[in-house]
């Protein structure tokens, strides 16, 4: 499994502007091969920034994702309205 959260620290306003399209943006990732869970958050102590998770089945179906017309058209889209970007891979940690 690929899982990442991304958090997106936005300019004031910006983060309206981003969750009018997340919505689809949403619908079509999820549609696609190998897509697990793609969710979007917004913070509760921050109202300027958003968190995404996503969840792969692999590296594989993350690359497909990535090269897909709608990724690409969202991420041009809500580039204009960042502060910062935070991008992290995470596992499932193991239980001793």
């Amino acid at each position: 499994m690929y899982k990442f959260i991304i958090t997106i620290e936005t300019v004031p306003g910006g983060r309206d502007k981003i969750l009018e399209r997340a919505p689809e943006a949403q619908a079509a990732t999820r549609a696609e091969p190998g897509c697990i869970a793609y969710d979007f958050f917004t913070c509760t102590d921050d109202p300027d920034k958003l968190v995404f998770v996503e969840t792969w089945k692999d590296k594989a179906a993350h690359e497909f994702h990535m090269e897909q017309e709608h990724t690409k058209r969202f991420i041009a889209f809500h580039e204009q309205f960042h502060r910062s970007l935070t991008f992290e891979t995470v596992n499932a940690g193991s239980q001793g």
